[in-house]
């Protein structure tokens, strides 16, 4: 028993001091595999149903909540957690995801749901603007509308991109579904982008692919992915 108590004793000073006491240190890389799997889950379902790829191919930027029912409530929103990537203009690949929040009343969620998730799609310079502020509203702004679905050849993208600024896609437990936007606000995450990669970095900074910011392997993996997902070639 005498040899625990220096164990337990050192195991509470290694808590204390370590940047990740508090927080769970695995959140943040969870959060990217669930949002690689919403995404890929919209890209890839049977039938007719699904994110066309030649709408993902032109697509300027990614926002994704994995999980909008593990959403906590605190003063009567809804806060969920989300990842955003800009894909790089000179490139064409994804720089380095943010972490976001969404501040919403319910969704228009039902009791007894257990699965809800939302993606959206920027297609336009006028929604990706948005993007690099620090708070922005749904409500307002870029127009969002349902998304277009199926693997039609046809798309006529240039009418989609005309009317529209932001395209969602969401799905309640499996099942595609609109969500309510009403009262949305979607707003930076200094905290969550500070715990991930341990170094002061803005949303701005994350999504114009500043240098010098040191992305773990998590992202990194998670980056490789999106590349493949979105056509991208040379990743």
């Amino acid at each position: 028993m005498k040899y625990w108590v220096p164990i337990i004793a050192f195991l509470f000073s290694a808590c204390a001091s370590s940047p990740f006491s508090g927080p769970n240190p695995f959140e943040y890389t969870e959060l990217l595999l669930e949002a690689e799997d919403s995404i890929e889950g919209l890209i890839n379902v049977s039938g007719e149903f699904g994110i066309p790829q030649k709408l993902l191919r032109q697509t300027k930027a990614i926002v994704v909540f994995p999980d909008l029912v593990k959403a906590a409530v605190i003063a009567g929103a809804r806060i969920g957690k989300g990842v955003v990537i800009v894909r790089s203009p000179k490139t064409g690949k994804w720089n380095p995801p943010a972490f976001i929040k969404s501040s919403q009343a319910s969704w228009g969620l039902q009791a007894g749901i257990q699965k809800a998730e939302l993606v959206l799609l920027v297609i336009t310079n006028r929604g990706l603007k948005q993007l690099f502020q620090t708070q922005y509203s749904l409500g307002s702004g870029p127009q969002i509308a349902l998304g277009p679905v199926g693997r039609t050849l046809d798309l006529d993208l240039e009418k989609v991109i005309e009317n529209n600024d932001i395209l969602a896609y969401s799905r309640i437990q499996g099942l595609f579904a609109g969500l309510s936007f009403d009262g949305t606000i979607i707003s930076s995450d200094r905290n969550a982008n500070y715990e991930y990669y341990q170094q002061s970095v803005s949303n701005r900074d994350l999504l114009l692919g500043h240098k010098g910011v040191r992305v773990p392997e998590s992202g990194q993996v998670f980056l490789e992915r999106m590349n493949q997902l979105a056509g991208v070639a040379g990743n």
